[in-house]
């Protein structure tokens, strides 16, 4: 059996042969008759500069091939790729006439390798052993300034960007008092560091969970439940107990529900959390709603609606007086879309004024109330108040009973233009919801303009989305002609996309740094808009027939949520899993 020769040491043989081959030429070429006078026949300085440059670069592929065989990476290409790096710059050192900028290319040359497997290793490597990153330069300079120890130390124990501002009663008033409480008690660090995370991670949802060891954390990203890293059971009561006393909770009550918000400054932005909790057998839980109000508010092709849509619902908020109802499940996007509609109205000229629960964008030239149940404040009653302020555009978060629909219906016919939203699964279904609430067949026909339904979708990240030929039955589904579409595109996954691979076997699958592994990023909207004509009015005020409005609607050109996002599966921004799961 062959005695195992380290990689570095073939390296460094090969390096040693390579100098030779490419110094001979010079050597043999000398002239030893050519007058050379007194002193050195060579630069002492150019010469020490070319041998530290060989041996940093010999250690240089030591290490990489040491560090490689600790994080079980193939070592074989990245000490190949140093090799040849290195070759080639001492060809650049030999053939330039200039040492100095021959020698700087050179390192640049080996270190863009070297830099390219760090950002490898780095996806490996637990945080505190990764390389060239904020945290490692804070180490080094721990390490060896001692002037600025205490400094980087305050960096490193206090360097989480979050401070957390508490309410008074009222919610008018910050309460130093409470935070300065805070501070002081366990898990105040913990709390900080989960509502970072969650905000880098664009949660728009934290989930405490208590279990009979541990207090377990989810985030909702891009709507779906993503599982992080749990706190022991004692570690977890504590953040539960931080979140409660900013928001002013009764933190001996454990049984009963609760509900309170706070607010944070993160990174020069303001951000506010709405809070409730509730007890459980193991313990109480908590959740906590995300309103980013320095949220980029979007407009209508932002969303994700086609050209021939924009153009048809632009259409409907030009109208002076009507009722525009947009509807889909909790989640779905719905108030982001009205606020989309209110961005293309003139603001300036118009009196618009919304009532909502909670305000989740602020936006200027617009009168914004929100509604407080506990101190009687409920939408019936806000929009009687609010009809006396001669509103010409009125936002409505949410219709949910019989009272705040016909008012809705009521402005609708006295010259205000309202848009809302209403809980229902597709545009047709709204109609039978609201007649559900109360509202008399003939109100709702006269005032209702147009429902849109709307789901967002994820879309697939663009990083590591693999093109697939699409089956029959997916075409069938997608109902397109099969010479219209060659490929479409799916989620990477990791068994079947390796398969091939003879490293599959020893080789961890690298995550995607752009999505996390998810295989998405993002979501867009999907919608049906169903715009009421003479037809539907007829049977909405005569026989509220729902699956005859669905078969005229369909006869004019309905198309579905499903039909609407099958385009964006040919276009390859999202999957038909995706699509099925959410229009379905």
């Amino acid at each position: 059996m062959k005695p195992y020769v380290p990689t570095a040491t073939i390296v460094l043989r090969t390096s040693l042969i390579a100098g030779f081959i490419l110094a001979a030429p010079a050597i043999a070429s000398a002239n030893p008759s050519f007058p050379r006078g007194l002193g050195f026949y060579f630069d002492p300085l150019r010469l020490a500069a070319l041998i530290a440059s060989f041996i940093g670069w010999v250690k240089l592929c030591a290490w990489v091939d040491e560090d490689a065989a600790h994080y079980k990476i193939p070592a074989v290409f990245w000490n190949s790729l140093l090799l040849v790096n290195g070759i080639a710059g001492f060809l650049l050192i030999w053939g330039l006439p200039v040492f100095w900028l021959a020698t700087l290319f050179f390192w640049s040359t080996v270190l863009a390798g070297s830099y390219w497997y760090i950002c490898k290793r780095n996806r490996r490597a637990a945080v505190e052993d990764q390389l060239f990153n904020r945290e490692h330069f804070q180490r080094l300079v721990q390490k060896y300034f001692r002037r600025t120890k205490t400094k980087a130390k305050l960096t490193i124990t206090d360097g989480v960007p979050v401070k957390f501002i508490s309410r008074s009663v009222s919610g008018e008033v910050e309460d130093a008092d409470r935070v300065d409480r805070v501070q002081q008690s366990k898990g105040y660090r913990a709390a900080q560091e989960l509502i970072y995370n969650a905000l880098e991670r664009r949660a728009t949802d934290i989930h405490l969970e208590p279990t009979a060891n541990e207090m377990a954390v989810r985030l909702r990203i891009d709507g779906m439940m993503i599982n992080i890293t749990p706190y022991n059971r004692a570690m977890g009561d504590g953040v539960v107990n931080v979140f409660k006393v900013l928001c002013n909770l009764d933190i001996t009550e454990r049984r009963k529900p609760q509900d309170g918000s706070f607010s944070a400054h993160v990174k020069n932005r303001v951000v506010e959390f709405r809070v409730a909790t509730a007890g459980s057998v193991v313990g109480e839980k908590l959740v906590m709603r995300v309103l980013d109000t320095a949220a980029q508010l979007a407009d209508l092709g932002q969303v994700g609606m086609t050209e021939s849509m924009q153009t048809e619902v632009r259409d409907i908020i030009a109208r002076p007086h009507g009722l525009f109802l947009v509807c889909g499940p909790t989640g779905s996007g719905k108030s982001t879309t009205l606020y989309a509609c209110l961005h293309e109205i003139d603001r300036f000229s118009q009196n618009i004024i919304t009532v909502e629960n909670p305000v989740e964008y602020r936006l200027d030239g617009v009168t914004q109330i929100e509604i407080n149940p506990k101190a009687g404040k409920t939408f019936a009653s806000e929009l009687r108040s609010i009809l006396r302020q001669d509103p010409d555009v009125i936002l409505i978060g949410e219709i949910r009973d019989k009272e705040t629909a016909e008012i809705a219906c009521q402005a609708a016919q006295t010259g205000h233009l309202v848009f809302s939203t209403v809980h229902a699964n597709d545009s047709v279904t709204a109609i039978a919801r609201m007649i559900d609430l109360g509202v008399p067949p003939f109100m709702l026909s006269s005032a209702l303009q147009a429902v849109l339904a709307q789901r967002l979708v994820r879309m697939l990240c663009k990083s590591c989305r693999v093109r697939m030929k699409p089956s029959a039955e997916t075409l069938k589904k997608l109902k397109i002609d099969p010479d219209a579409v060659r490929y479409t595109y799916r989620v990477f996954d990791s068994a079947e996309d390796r398969e091939d691979d003879a490293d599959a076997g020893t080789e961890e699958v690298d995550i995607c740094e752009a999505c996390g592994g998810a295989g998405y990023f993002k979501r867009t909207g999907i919608f049906e808009l169903l715009v009421l004509n003479e037809k539907i009015r007829e049977l909405i005020r005569e026989n509220p027939n729902i699956p005859e409005i669905r078969r005229v609607a369909t006869e004019h050109s309905l198309k579905t949520l499903f039909e609407d996002g099958a385009r964006l599966v040919i276009e390859g921004a999202t999957s038909i899993q995706e699509l099925l799961r959410v229009s379905k």
